[in-house]
């Protein structure tokens, strides 16, 4: 089956120029963050990230700003930005590269086109040539469309992170476990 050359996903890394169609990418995110996790995440007033943010990540080696685009369509279809780590030299750790997803949008009308995918794809490629061997990313709880296409993706859980609110009462004592 041939694809239509109009809808074909376009990815390419970004440039200083893409500022403010990602900043519209980055809004989308950052308001579906917002709505999960209040207590962490607000919308941001202005732009939500600085032109120098995106200078700063288009001239690190070790990190990526992908951008994508679906076939005529002026708008931005999604983003990935991707950071290389050295995991920490200690005696318990285990030494390797990794990459991390620092964030993934992509717009809610291209969403289930294929797009995420593409972007993913493209972003594994990279850390691979960076010489990753891991790629980690973070899912915020409650966020489970996103749990379901990583999932989809081969992800698999890693760690849990848990919080405890300092505000309330104190830690209740509870009897030891057996």
């Amino acid at each position: 089956m041939l694809r239509d050359p109009q809808c074909a996903t376009i990815v390419r890394q970004a440039q200083e120029s893409d500022h403010a169609a990602l900043c519209r990418l980055w809004a989308e995110g950052d308001a579906l963050h917002a709505r999960l996790r209040p207590d962490f995440f607000r919308v941001a007033a202005g732009m939500p990230r600085s032109r120098r943010f995106l200078i700063q990540a288009l001239a690190a080696r070790q990190e990526v700003v992908l951008l994508a685009a679906v076939g005529d369509a002026p708008e931005l279809a999604g983003l990935i930005h991707v950071r290389i780590y050295d995991t920490p030299v200690e005696p318990t750790k285990v030494p390797r590269t990794r990459g991390h997803v620092e964030e993934m949008v992509v717009a809610q009308a291209c969403r289930r086109k294929g797009v995420g995918r593409e972007l993913m794809q493209e972003a594994v490629r990279w850390c691979r040539e960076q010489g990753a061997s891991q790629l980690l990313l973070t899912v915020w709880a409650g966020n489970r469309p996103a749990e379901a296409f990583y999932a989809d993706l081969g992800f698999q859980p890693v760690s849990q992170v848990l919080g405890l609110e300092l505000t309330g009462e104190p830690v209740a004592a509870s009897p030891p476990r057996r």
